[in-house]
């Protein structure tokens, strides 16, 4: 999770104020969140629309 720390965006007003660790594990704890609820699903999604997806959420974060 450290990776993802460089990835912050604090220039702009996003996340301004927060620990870097709170943001980080919301982020990779809302991924595995996710994930793990569209497996039990059966993955009714194919798995590069669920990336592109995480992706743009993700980005909305850091």
């Amino acid at each position: 999770m450290d990776g993802f720390k460089d990835e912050l965006q604090k220039t702009n007003g996003k996340n301004e104020g927060l620990s870097d660790d709170v943001v980080v594990q919301f982020a990779a704890n809302a991924y595995v969140g996710v994930l793990e609820s569209r497996l039990k699903d059966g993955m009714p999604s194919p798995p590069k629309t669920i990336a592109r997806e995480l992706g743009i959420l993700l980005e909305g974060i850091l």
